[in-house]
């Protein structure tokens, strides 16, 4: 089980590095977080089919299945607020589909 307390933890000695040298943040947002499996495995079917090693459709899906409670409890704040500490002047959000094309704002 994830513990998010130990992760902010290790998280903190990241943002003064990163701070001191970013002054502008470029945020890509997705709609749903689950899409980042499909692109995951787009990815390993492509190293397979070149002849690499590559995950298969249920390692991949176990390695996602990790990540996606902290997508889901960090993108809120990170697509209302940017990075911790980031400057909203200089902090652009562009949002992308499923296909991985943006979204053009209407």
């Amino acid at each position: 089980m994830l513990n998010f307390e130990t992760v902010n933890k290790n998280l903190e000695a990241y943002y003064d590095a990163w701070d001191k040298y970013i002054k502008s943040w470029i945020v890509i947002k997705i709609k749903d977080p689950s899409c980042v499996y499909q692109w995951r495995l787009q990815a390993e079917i492509a190293m397979r089919e070149a002849g690499k090693p590559g995950m298969s459709d249920d390692e991949v899906r176990d390695f996602v299945s990790r990540y996606l409670p902290a997508y889901k409890a960090y993108l809120p704040t990170l697509y209302s607020e940017g990075p911790n500490g980031s400057d909203p002047e200089h902090l652009l959000t562009i949002e992308i589909d499923e296909g991985r094309n943006p979204i053009l704002a209407g």
